[in-house]
């Protein structure tokens, strides 16, 4: 697949992702400020070319024949106006630099009896918000043997 084929396949995918369509909720500040940016551009770039329609019809009733209409005419846009899939690139990689690092490690466990617990090491190898947890919302019963735990963003 060539690079403008996938920085449109990657932002369709987001932009009909079930996250997104439930309002945004599950996303950061952010991420929906450079996702409404996103939009924006192609909005503005979609009016330009009298072809508006087909991002609000994928938008509106996001069925595989409306996204794919969408993402055909996106990567259109995108070989015709380099400036323009520049953009989209750049706030793609922006969003992708945005997102949160969720590293979790025993999480609602509920142990009656004696349990054992090897090392455990998180570590975050790239930036981003990092949220990192062990041992979380967890119960034990008469033991816990728990080896060393390191953390490290």
């Amino acid at each position: 697949m060539e690079p403008l084929t996938l920085t449109a396949t990657g932002i369709a995918t987001l932009i009909f992702s079930e996250a997104f369509k439930e309002g945004g909720k599950a996303l950061g500040k952010g991420v929906s400020e450079k996702v409404a940016q996103l939009l924006n551009a192609i909005r503005e770039k979609f009016q330009a070319a009298g072809t508006e329609g087909l991002l609000t019809r994928a938008q509106e009733n996001p069925i595989e024949k409306n996204t794919s209409r969408f993402q055909g005419e996106l990567e259109t846009q995108m070989e015709e106006d380099e400036a323009f899939a520049n953009r989209l690139q750049e706030l793609m990689t922006q969003l992708k630099s945005n997102e949160t690092i969720n590293q979790i490690v025993l999480k609602g466990v509920e142990v009656k009896g004696k349990a054992k617990v090897g090392d455990i090491d998180l570590t975050a190898t790239r930036d981003g918000s990092v949220n990192q947890e062990a041992v979380v919302d967890s119960q034990f019963g008469d033991d816990l043997d728990l080896g060393n735990v390191n953390i490290k963003a």
